[in-house]
């Protein structure tokens, strides 16, 4: 009995929790980087209005430093945290370290070495109101130097983030500004075309209707090529409360992306919702991918210490176009878990499991064995969330 009493609370101290997380969004199927339909802080990274539903809060993700050529995914997840105040009507609030996965992809395609020319010491300013609607704006802002000992590499980027909300209706407008990156007095250069995400939502009956469009786009200014990606999609989500401790969330969408591509070097930009990547082939040039996914995720609150949360998805149709060679999509079935420890107004949130046998993250599966809990090492995507 004492053996399962320390086994139990071990796995609760490795375990996480539930307010606002990347690992949260991950186990439910969602991007990291915002979601529609699931109420949670990430939320603000998509619309910045959603800014005033989450504040004073401290939040912390674990991760490598910014520093890295990797892109944020639950391989190799960023670092960053923040924390966001509200006064009276008004919030406002600092992010760190929120760099952005194309950004990345961009540069790394271009042939700049990321390790020195990524998006460091990423600063994200927050602010919202409610005046019968709610609105929010954020900036970013991200500047490094020229430095001899990183092969004279230097870069800038800076995007806004504008959104509302109304309630049963949302908008909103996330736009790039600057994205440029320079390494070795030139030999390699990049720079970003104005890219934009553009998007809202609607509430029918029990149901969220959602849509988006999103164009981003870049140029290697040495060889002079460019690549662009551009996704439409539009889906239907809702949330269910089966009972006073479980909510059931169920989600379809059709999504169309395009990616063009001059160079010969293919572009590849990870995907965290679906533990895939979005690769345009260099040697193909024009990739375009069509697919229905389907998310069904549970969140179970267990204990009044511990929340565990899954869920699986699945591109019921889907097809891909490799500059005129069309074929269906790989096998595109994934689950992922997840839980939250609570400590009263403290959580910890983790990943605890994937399908996905590429993924070699310790607590998430040993190589070439997707689906392996181990218990050395049982939580990724490790956070917390302290609400105030």
């Amino acid at each position: 009995m004492k053996k399962q009493l320390v086994l139990g609370m071990g796995l609760a101290v490795l375990a996480t929790p539930a307010f606002a997380s990347k690992a949260r969004l991950q186990a439910l199927g969602e991007s990291t980087f915002g979601s529609y339909y699931i109420n949670d802080n990430r939320n603000i990274f998509l619309n910045a209005a959603q800014v005033n539903n989450h504040k004073d809060l401290v939040t912390m993700e674990w991760g490598n430093s910014s520093d890295t050529a990797d892109q944020d995914n639950n391989a190799a997840p960023k670092a960053e945290g923040g924390v966001f105040f509200g006064n009276g009507n008004m919030v406002y609030g600092v992010q760190l370290g929120a760099e952005s996965n194309s950004s990345s992809a961009f540069r790394a395609w271009s042939g700049i070495n990321t390790a020195y020319a990524s998006e460091n010491n990423v600063l994200d300013l927050f602010v919202g109101g409610d005046a019968g609607i709610k609105w929010g704006a954020n900036l970013t802002y991200s500047k490094s130097a020229e430095n001899e000992l990183a092969q004279d590499a230097k870069q800038e980027a800076m995007r806004t983030r504008l959104g509302v909300d109304a309630g049963n209706w949302q908008a909103f407008a996330n736009i790039n500004i600057a994205n440029k990156a320079e390494q070795a007095n030139g030999a390699q250069e990049f720079k970003g075309k104005t890219g934009f995400q553009v998007g809202g939502s609607y509430d029918l009956n029990d149901y969220r209707l959602f849509g988006e469009y999103q164009s981003i786009a870049g140029s290697d200014e040495v060889a002079d090529v460019e690549a662009s990606v551009k996704t439409m999609i539009i889906g239907a989500a809702r949330t269910v409360k089966l009972n006073d401790k479980a909510n059931l969330f169920t989600k379809a969408q059709y999504s169309n992306t395009k990616c063009s591509n001059e160079s010969a070097t293919a572009l590849v930009i990870s995907n965290d919702a679906s533990n895939t990547d979005l690769t345009c082939n260099g040697t193909d040039k024009d990739t375009k991918i069509t697919s229905v996914p389907v998310t069904i995720g549970l969140e179970y609150d267990a204990t009044s210490w511990i929340v565990v949360r899954g869920s699986i998805s699945q591109s019921i149709m889907g097809t891909v176009d490799f500059d005129g060679d069309k074929r269906s999509q790989d096998n595109t079935t994934r689950v992922n878990a997840g839980a939250t420890l609570k400590f009263g107004d403290l959580n910890v949130d983790g990943v605890v499991g994937t399908t996905d046998a590429s993924n070699t993250t310790t607590g998430n599966s040993t190589a070439g064995s997707g689906g392996v809990l181990r218990t050395d090492t049982l939580m990724s995507r490790v956070s917390m969330t302290y609400k105030f």
